[in-house]
């Protein structure tokens, strides 16, 4: 079950609280599934999913995974390890990654990862289909 189907923005420059939000220049498409609520029978290692494809006027230096990743965990409350974490970056056009998150350091609240990326598995293309109709362009 999809719980979350939005927006998300970072604003930059010096320009920041100023510019309308349609002017934003970096902004992801982020979906976040929740396994769970549609299959309480199976018990899944990560039930959570969340997809990120990068929509802004121009892409981004970094992924989604690094810039607004924390915001998006702390605004639904994800526990990483339990999270499918996918995203698409623009210059591969029909390939979709899977981050691999490792704590890095942690101080009092506040988490960081190493991330790593890998190539989405089939059997994850499969799982996330009927929710996210873009990975189906995977060749």
């Amino acid at each position: 079950m999809i719980v979350y189907d939005g927006i998300y923005r970072l604003p930059t420059g010096v320009d920041q609280g100023f510019k309308p939000r349609a002017q934003w220049e970096y902004a992801w498409q982020v979906r976040i599934i929740d396994l769970g609520l549609s299959k309480s029978a199976v018990v899944h290692l990560k039930s959570v999913i969340v997809v990120v494809n990068q929509t802004g006027i121009k892409p981004c230096l970094t992924s989604g995974a690094e810039s607004i990743g924390k915001k998006i965990s702390r605004d639904f409350n994800l526990i990483i390890p339990r999270v499918l974490w996918v995203e698409h970056f623009p210059d591969n056009t029909n390939q979709w990654f899977a981050a691999a998150f490792k704590l890095k350091s942690q101080f009092g609240p506040d988490i960081n990862y190493h991330i790593r990326w890998r190539p989405l598995r089939p059997n994850e293309v499969e799982l996330i289909k009927p929710f996210i109709p873009e990975v189906r362009k995977i060749s």
